[in-house]
């Protein structure tokens, strides 16, 4: 069978800016190639399994930046697909191992560590804002385009060619058809489909199956005996002959672009229109527009303030700490794709040259996040900033919703009260120093 996109699904790929996103249709006739249980994938779209025993850690706790919804800044709701904050990716695109399963870590670690050291915080009057990027229509107009030319290469724009009614089939023709399939006698699961398109010659279906169709008259309705290969990959359709009756609806070309039918289609009517698409699409990049600033806010802060900040100490244990964290999150993460690390972080589409570039830039990341660390513990500490029970009653709330918790025991039983208060005090000293580069700002007449 074909694996055909849902409705559903390219209405959210499309709001998502995201291709590849697909839905199966049960059509068993498609070629055996990749196949599952049901033989159903002419190209395998399944992800492969990770390795066993290997989910990645927790992110490392070097993340200083709140997001938008203020969650603790130790990054609590790792995945998979989670990259620590600290600027270094390992790969640009690494595939799972197919051998087994992940299960969670044994035991967790302790997420809190207070770093000590010496810092003489610099002068807030030198704090400024960073300026806020406007979305335009030229910008929409270019993302549209980029996004609706890689749905169309997944999901043509098929529109029928009236020209060729009546006409006869050939390979290398896109054909609109309905067909039921029956073995001595019965259906069977997955051989009846409608309005599904086949390119002939694609190897897509089995090969009686699309070769029958050669020659055909598009319009009628035609009776095919196409076998099954014998390693199929169905027990019960492998190596047996079924008989389809096909309806030729039609002959379809692929346009180049998209019209207001097609994301009608595509987004399962969630847009009458291309227009009502953009104006969605524009409002999408604002929001997200406005979240990557409010983060790029938090981290201006950072690093205006580790430029102006005067380090008398740093301790040596505090950089073990968090480049330990990293090592660890890493080990974990190239674990869990079937890798050594060495291996992860070389692998092609890497930004590190060699694993002790790795090491090396690791090294600096965690000397980053240590003064980072000492800048918020010197403002929460200069101005007394603590966490009030009401102020912990509302920003744990904030921090359970971005994490997907609703039991805030649960919640606390993974990240202690202290490690979770921690946090807020970093949050609330990061906060007090955008007010600073605000009030700054606002007395510039900026």
């Amino acid at each position: 069978m074909r694996k055909r996109v849902s409705l559903t699904v390219v209405c959210v790929l499309l709001l998502a800016l995201l291709i590849g996103c697909t839905d199966s249709k049960n059509n068993t006739a498609q070629n055996q190639t990749g196949n599952t249980a049901d033989g159903v994938s002419v190209t395998p779209e399944e992800q492969p399994t990770p390795a066993e025993n290997a989910t990645p850690t927790e992110t490392p706790t070097g993340d200083v930046t709140p997001t938008v919804n203020a969650e603790p800044t130790g990054e609590i709701t790792p995945t998979a697909e989670v990259t620590p904050t600290g600027e270094i990716t390992p790969t640009a695109e690494v595939t799972p191992s197919a051998e087994t399963t992940p299960t969670p870590t044994e035991e967790p670690k302790d997420l809190l560590h207070v770093c000590g050291g010496e810092v003489v915080l610099g002068d807030y009057g030198k704090l400024t804002m960073p300026k806020e990027s406007e979305v335009t229509d030229e910008d929409v107009q270019k993302e549209y385009e980029q996004t609706i030319a890689n749905v169309l290469k997944s999901y043509p724009n098929y529109k029928k060619d009236e020209s060729r009614d009546g006409t006869e089939i050939k390979t290398g023709d896109t054909v609109n058809i309905d067909f039921a399939g029956t073995l001595d006698g019965e259906a069977f699961e997955g051989g009846t489909a409608e309005d599904e398109f086949l390119t002939i010659g694609s190897g897509e279906f089995i090969a009686d199956f699309e070769n029958g169709l050669i020659g055909k008259t598009v319009g009628t309705t035609v009776a095919i005996n196409a076998t099954f290969p014998e390693d199929y990959g169905n027990e019960d359709l492998n190596g047996k002959t079924a008989v389809f009756t096909i309806t030729i609806n039609y002959v379809a070309v692929a346009k180049e672009t998209a019209d207001d039918e097609y994301i009608k289609t595509v987004s399962g009517g969630a847009y009458e229109s291309i227009d009502a698409y953009l104006k969605e699409l524009k409002q999408m990049m604002i929001e997200e527009a406005k979240a990557q600033y409010d983060s790029d806010v938090y981290k201006s802060m950072l690093e205006q303030m580790a430029a102006n900040s005067e380090f008398k100490k740093i301790e040596e244990e505090d950089i073990a700490y968090y480049e330990k964290d990293m090592l660890d999150y890493y080990t974990s993460y190239a674990t869990y794709y079937g890798k050594s690390l060495e291996e992860l972080v070389t692998s092609p589409g890497s930004q590190f040259t060699s694993y002790d570039d790795f090491l090396t830039k690791l090294h600096e990341e965690a000397i980053k996040y240590v003064k980072q660390y000492m800048i918020l513990q010197e403002v929460a500490k200069v101005h007394g900033i603590t966490v009030t029970d009401e102020e912990y009653k509302k920003r744990v709330e904030d921090y359970m919703q971005s994490s997907g918790y609703t039991d805030q025991a649960l919640f606390e039983s993974e990240y202690p009260v202290d490690y979770l208060k921690y946090n807020m005090e970093n949050d609330m000293a990061l906060e007090l120093l955008v007010e600073k580069a605000k009030a700054n700002e606002a007395a510039s007449g900026e």
